[in-house]
């Protein structure tokens, strides 16, 4: 096993250890305060981010007594939900765009239960995703990036179509 890249800015170093805290289930509060402290002090001092402190991993993982990292069969379940999730619902879509039931159930059936199924992790990702603000400025400590929705949305639209369009030519 190789050892973590070593962070070469305060910049990288602050969006590593953000990643690294989100992972570890640290509040979105909690965080900014921490990223707070640490480029307080590599300002005061000028030292460098991973020597003061250790790897963005390390740090976190040394921050985090109190908040435990999610199992790993939660993540697994909840990515599965979110997988049958976006199934379902693009089913549904397409047995309404075709105006034909699928598997001898209505396109508003799918759609419903996809929309059920999709509620938890739904309710998850967006507890995750709450922004991390800087306490001293009020601004975001790391952008998400624009494109992130599209890709969110289009990658399980892609699945569902080449799905489709493989019973489609197997039919």
């Amino acid at each position: 096993m190789t050892a973590a890249p070593t962070p070469r800015t305060t910049s990288d170093y602050r969006q590593s250890l953000v990643l690294h805290l989100r992972l570890h289930e640290v509040p979105p509060d909690r965080i900014g305060e921490i990223v707070a402290e640490v480029e307080s002090h590599v300002a005061e001092t000028g030292e460098d981010p991973t020597e003061a402190f250790g790897t963005p991993r390390e740090y976190a993982a040394s921050l985090t007594d109190e908040h435990r990292k999610p199992p790993w069969w939660w993540t697994t379940t909840t990515l599965v939900l979110a997988a049958a999730a976006g199934w379902l619902i693009g089913q549904g879509a397409f047995a309404l765009l075709l105006d034909e039931p699928y598997l001898g159930r209505s396109g508003w059936l799918w759609l419903a239960t996809g929309v059920v199924v999709g509620v938890p992790p739904a309710y998850l990702v967006a507890r995750r995703a709450r922004e991390v603000l800087d306490p001293r400025t009020g601004e975001p400590l790391v952008r998400t990036p624009r494109w992130a929705v599209l890709v969110f949305f289009a990658i399980p639209f892609a699945i569902v179509l080449l799905g489709w369009a493989a019973i489609e030519l197997a039919n």
